[in-house]
Parts: C-alpha cells; sequence; structure tokens
C-alpha cells in the first residue's frame, strides 16, 4: 500500500473519493497486455482482414476484464486506452457516498491477492427491522408509509415504506418481524440505531375499549359497565382486533356506555371477580 487516503473506520466518504494507493508489479503487467492488445486491434483494422480483427477484439476484452478484476474503473480504463501509457500504481476510489466499514491495512504495509483492502459501506438508504405482534401482522401492506423517530435526533421525522414483512413468526413471543427501507441522505441513521417507527392508516370507525378494561373468563372475555350509583353490570362482549392499547368491540356494548378499566377500579382478589363472573354466566344459562 503506497498511500492511505483514508484514517479511520466511520470515516465518510464521496462516490469517487480516493481511497487508496497500489503498487504492484503484476499490476503494470496487466496494464501492458491490454496496451498489447490494443496494438494488435489496431494493426488488425489497417489489414482489413475481419478474421483477425475479431481476435484482436477477444483480446482486449479478454484483457480488459482482467483490468476490472483490480477493480479498475470504466473510466481509468478509458484514460489508459487514450494514453497508451501504463502506470505502476493503482488508485481505489469510493464506488458511492458512504463510510469506512472496515480498515484491515496500514500504509507500507506489502498485501497479496485476495487480502482484504477497505470496505465502504453504503448508508444512502438504510433498512429499519421492528416486531409486530402477529393479529397485527395482516394490516401491514407493502409499500405502506411509515414515520421513524430516534432519541438521537428528537426533532426530527424520518419518512420510509415497508419492504418486506417476515411470513415467519417467533414462537416464544408470537411476533414477526418487518423490515422498512429508508432514505438516507445525510446519513443520519446508523447500523444497530434503536428507533421507533410509526404507522398511520385509516381503520374506519369502530367501537373500542381499553385492554385493561377486559377479564378474560376462559372462551370468552368480560367487561364491568358502570350502571351509575355504584352499580357495576358484568357483561360479555366480542372483541375484534387490538390497536395499541385498545380493543375494538364487535358485540356487546353499545357507543357511550361507561366501562371499569384497571385504572380506576381496584380489586382485592382477581379470584372473587372471577368468581362472580362465574355464578353471573351460570345463572344466565339457568
Amino acid at each position: 500500500v503506497q498511500k492511505l487516503e483514508v484514517s479511520a473506520r466511520g470515516e465518510r466518504v464521496e462516490k469517487d473519493q480516493p481511497l487508496l494507493t497500489l503498487y504492484s508489479p503484476d499490476l503494470l503487467t496487466t496494464q501492458r497486455e491490454f496496451l498489447d492488445a490494443l496494438r494488435l486491434r489496431d494493426e488488425a483494422k489497417e489489414s482489413e482482414t475481419r478474421a483477425a480483427l475479431e481476435s484482436a477484439e477477444r483480446l482486449v476484452e479478454s484483457a480488459k476484464r482482467r483490468l476490472v478484476l483490480w477493480n479498475i474503473t470504466e473510466k481509468q480504463i478509458a484514460e489508459l486506452e487514450h494514453s497508451r501509457t501504463s502506470k505502476e500504481t493503482l488508485t481505489l476510489y469510493s464506488p458511492f457516498k458512504g463510510v469506512v466499514q472496515d480498515l484491515p491495512v496500514d500504509q507500507g504495509r506489502r498485501v497479496m491477492t485476495g487480502d482484504h483492502l477497505v470496505d465502504v459501506a453504503d448508508l444512502s438508504v438504510v433498512w429499519v427491522w421492528a416486531e409486530f405482534y402477529q393479529d397485527e401482522l395482516p394490516i401491514l401492506k407493502i409499500g405502506m408509509p411509515v414515520i421513524v423517530t430516534t432519541s438521537s435526533y428528537p426533532n426530527e421525522k424520518f419518512g420510509g415504506t415497508v419492504d418486506l414483512i417476515d411470513p415467519f413468526i417467533n414462537d416464544a413471543k408470537r411476533t414477526g418481524r418487518v423490515r422498512f427501507i429508508l432514505p438516507n441522505p445525510e446519513l443520519k441513521l446508523r447500523p444497530e440505531m434503536y428507533v421507533d417507527v410509526e404507522l398511520s392508516m385509516d381503520m374506519g370507525e369502530a367501537l373500542t375499549i381499553p385492554v385493561s378494561a377486559v377479564m378474560p373468563t376462559g372462551k370468552r372475555s368480560a367487561v364491568f359497565v358502570d350502571k351509575g350509583e355504584g352499580r357495576l353490570e358484568p357483561r360479555f362482549v366480542d372483541l375484534g382486533r387490538k390497536y395499541g392499547d385498545d380493543y375494538a368491540v364487535t358485540a356487546g356494548l353499545k357507543e357511550g356506555e361507561r366501562v371499569v378499566s384497571s385504572a380506576n377500579f381496584l380489586i382485592d382478589a382477581e379470584a372473587k371477580v372471577q368468581g362472580a363472573v362465574k355464578n353471573w354466566s351460570e345463572g344466565a344459562k339457568e
């Protein structure tokens, strides 16, 4: 490595910015083979022999492919073809705007074919992974817009879209992973950063109650309806989809009825309530 143009992991680089310069006798040989192939092609053009020209063209393309294996850009190859002068060194450029992810070499170090030189991560577009409960997954669609926020930039919002919905469910947590894709032109969002994802969608109108107001009683769910003057009526309800901290109610309640939630109804022993609901339900059957 004759010259190192970047100094540390995490350093930002621009597209076409020099990363390092290498000296290699093998590179010099490869360039000369390319120049020899160009000379043969020129001679074949002058001879006006079709077979010779086709053979020379194949030699040029083969030599060009070997140059590409050195990560020589099309622009550099064009310059070499124009100047017809080989160079003892090769400068490698960043193919895009990004961040140095790995830099395992030092200036002056001898490197061999296959050695790892420098990694540049393209962070202009990033992925965000989030987990959703299994009953929330059906409402998500590919291309759905999302807003991403992070405590690192509390006053900023980053727009993105749903890119992938993992078809597999986590057995322990009963959740599925969803991937979002976000433009990141200023490289503010970084790998392994924690973020919050917000989805907005029109779910229509529905009667909802807090999750904390629902008491499971086996196969059905019950709530306590406030009948006024300190009287509570236990009532079975049919629940729909869960939306955050609320359930949609499909049957058993009417709009305007008040239900008791755990925030304002304290019970000394849940067993007493379960017993009361059981007696009430058995009485209802009779």
